[in-house]
């Protein structure tokens, strides 16, 4: 028994004082691991931002990284805190501190678009409504304003701005309010006669003439003084009053003058219409002699009043538009000339009602037809641009400057009569006419609408063509030549390119569109 007790406190006293023997590296002691924190990207939306470039920043540095698709990156946590720095294409950088582990050790950090806001003007630097703005795969128009904006946009990035009767412009985006100002399209063009695309050399050769001469545009008819409907309409009200006269395909009409880069400008005659007159007397203007359709010298007139007559102009407008005319131009919208007290207006005819009315139908033309892409324009007596009132037919500048696009005064010399701008016979100066003319209509409307006058093409020499054509070029306001026959002084038009000198009388002054 002694034996056994020395030999157990024998080993006890070896456990307690003999110190372990180490063979190897010492073991290190045990540690948890970092806390990690997992940083969520998102867009503007508050949607998961992959691809974000993100800088975390510590006592010890800085690091850079992107996020998964998910929107995330996870990021190691400094006791003393990180920074997170994250930056995307099309979105302003963000950044955030965290300062405290989170309980649920995650951080969202969302970024804020970048915004491409813009104006556009017109004429006078004044904000131009209707626009069509297009940047990458999104589109919008302009207001009231000329202002348009786009979200999440990168700089650099394409802005294409477009507007019927205008010149369309490409430009870069640079940051900051974009301002885009579009110069007006300047009209060198030819009015073509309903039936005239049915006759292939004639149709070709006005093409040709477009193509090797200054014209860049083609007037052409869908409706015109006789009430017939050059083209397949679905319109139902042509339908009816049986004014379909399809003579050409309107779908190739489009295709041949666009595909020449021609601009093209669909003429709707409005309220002069003795097809439906007769057909609809209730549409028409009333002859209280007779008890039917108001008739001067063979021209029949729908009531401007009616609304079915003003929807029938405006629904051949709106299949006009979308069948590819650029610009639609209403003639004959007026009251007719000349009426007496004998005659019947739905809405009346007082000197207060009759500008009322027509512009009314010109703002209803321009709501349903810019939105779609076309421009407005309207035809005007020429001596409306130096008459205060209406000139009793509800053509008043100011008014209808308001509501259109373009006004094309036909400023023939030929209607005008002894003494109109100094002259016993105005015909005989058509150079000083046409220049009068035009001044006085700029001098009322300037900035307000373009200013393109109808110029005469009939009765008249080359020399005496041109000299309208030079009074409109040295005012930049275009021009559109008018030949109730389609056939024009073409030693009037300058070749493409230009003469090399500009002497009219060296040129020929024949009539060379194609005849049948």
């Amino acid at each position: 028994m002694r034996r056994i007790l020395a030999l157990l406190a024998l080993v006890l006293s070896g456990c307690v004082a003999t110190p372990p023997i180490l063979i190897g590296d010492p073991v290190p002691p045990v540690t948890a691991p970092p806390a990690q924190i997992a940083l969520r990207v998102l867009d503007y939306r508050g949607e998961p931002l992959a691809g974000a470039s993100v800088t975390v920043e510590t006592p010890d540095g800085s690091s850079t990284a992107t996020t998964d698709g998910r929107g995330l990156l996870y990021v190691e946590w400094s006791q003393e805190g990180i920074g997170v720095s994250a930056s995307a294409p099309a979105h302003e950088p963000g950044r955030i501190a965290v300062t405290e582990l989170p309980a649920n050790e995650e951080v969202e950090l969302r970024l804020t678009a970048k915004v491409l806001s813009g104006v556009v003007t017109g004429m006078g630097g004044l904000p131009l409504e209707g626009a069509t703005i297009s940047v990458a795969d999104e589109s919008m128009m302009t207001g009231p304003d000329g202002s348009f904006q786009f979200v999440a946009v990168e700089e650099g990035v394409p802005v294409a701005v477009a507007r019927a009767a205008y010149v369309a412009v490409e430009a870069p985006w640079e940051g900051g309010l974009m301002e885009v100002p579009l110069e007006p399209f300047v009209v060198r063009g030819l009015h073509v006669g309903g039936p005239d695309p049915r006759n292939e050399e004639k149709w070709s050769g006005l093409l040709t003439l477009a193509e090797e001469t200054e014209v860049n545009t083609l007037v052409v008819d869908i409706k015109d003084e006789s009430g017939q409907v050059y083209y397949a309409t679905e319109v139902p009200l042509a339908e009816e009053v049986r004014a379909v006269y399809s003579v050409y395909d309107a779908a190739r009409v489009v295709a041949d003058v666009t595909s020449r880069g021609l601009y093209l400008i669909g003429r709707i005659v409005t309220f002069q219409d003795p097809i439906a007159a007769k057909a609809l007397p209730e549409l028409a203007v009333l002859d209280l002699t007779t008890g039917l359709p108001y008739n001067k010298n063979g021209q029949y007139f729908l009531d401007p009043t009616d609304p079915a007559a003003r929807q029938y102009a405006l629904d051949l407008s709106v299949e006009a538009c979308t069948l590819g005319f650029q610009e639609i131009q209403f003639d004959y919208v007026r009251y007719p000339d000349g009426y007496g007290e004998a005659t019947r207006f739905d809405g009346g005819s007082s000197a207060e009602v009759r500008p009322e009315a027509i512009r009314s139908f010109l703002e209803a033309a321009r709501g349903l037809l810019n939105p779609i892409g076309c421009a407005v324009s309207a035809d005007i007596f020429g001596f409306i641009t130096a008459t205060e009132g209406d000139g009793g037919i509800g053509q008043q500048l100011e008014l209808l400057a308001g509501v259109t696009d373009v006004l094309s005064p036909m400023v023939y010399p030929s209607h005008y009569s002894t003494g109109w701008y100094g002259f016993r016979v105005p015909n005989d100066n058509p150079g000083p006419v046409v220049a009068g003319a035009i001044d006085d209509g700029l001098r009322r409307v300037a900035g307000d609408v373009i200013i393109r006058p109808w110029l005469q093409d009939f009765y008249y020499t080359a020399d005496q063509v041109r000299a309208q054509i030079e009074e409109s070029d040295a005012r930049s306001v275009g021009w559109m030549l008018w030949n109730a026959a389609t056939n024009f002084t073409v030693g009037a038009l300058a070749p493409e390119g230009g003469w090399p000198e500009e002497a009219v009388g060296d040129q020929p002054g024949s009539t060379t569109t194609p005849q049948p």
